[in-house]
């Protein structure tokens, strides 16, 4: 499906954000952004006038970016690719899109083992050696169902099971990186987003952190 999204650009031209095509006409009307690239033979009409569908945009002025993330179920499967942080399947539906029906919320270190503490009920992180809420960015991973079934209620090296990476709160790098996983992006897009992906945006409905 062609898309008629366009990418947003900080003034250093640094991806800030995916927004639709009539939010960019109103930011190019308003002088607040610059035309940075078009799609190709593609055009925006009115009864009065007609231009370029934008692809790129980029603001004028530099804007801080945002370095956190909502901590919920879909921004943890985002940081995590679509992909089991034990045995590395990542889900698909017949569109190609991840299946996040096929992936599940899985706590590293189980709740069977938190202790009540000030704050709530925490566990003990053994490779970082701290406290933490239950259920944090830190000790939640994507896993697929099987996986989940099979490690239970023990921790991965109770159940002979290893992470492919440890679960960590994300960073401006991957609050670049995230969104994108679910999208085709354009050819337009390309040469302004860094190697490892981007963003699109974020999802609500936060997680009980007790």
């Amino acid at each position: 499906m062609t898309t008629t999204d366009v990418l947003l650009l900080n003034a250093d031209f640094s991806p800030i954000k995916v927004i639709s095509w009539k939010q960019a006409i109103g930011m190019i009307l308003d002088d607040k952004v610059m035309m940075v690239t078009d799609y190709a033979d593609r055009m925006i009409r009115s009864a009065t006038q007609e231009m370029p569908w934008p692809a790129v945009i980029a603001l004028k002025k530099y804007v801080k970016r945002a370095t956190r993330v909502k901590f919920n179920r879909a921004n943890v499967m985002a940081r995590d690719g679509y992909t089991c942080q034990y045995c590395g399947t990542r889900p698909k539906t017949a569109s190609g899109r991840p299946d996040l029906r096929e992936l599940t919320l899985e706590h590293v270190v189980p709740r069977s083992r938190s202790v009540a503490r000030k704050g709530g009920r925490q566990v003990f992180l053994p490779w970082d050696k701290k406290w933490v809420p239950v259920t944090c960015w830190e000790n939640v991973v994507a896993a697929c169902g099987p996986c989940n079934l099979d490690k239970a209620a023990r921790t991965p090296s109770e159940a002979g099971m290893k992470l492919r990476k440890l679960p960590h709160t994300p960073n401006p790098v991957d609050i670049v990186r995230m969104g994108f996983l679910r999208m085709t992006v354009p050819v337009e897009w390309t040469e302004y987003l860094p190697e490892s992906g981007p963003w699109k945006d974020y999802w609500d409905g936060e997680l009980d952190p007790s």
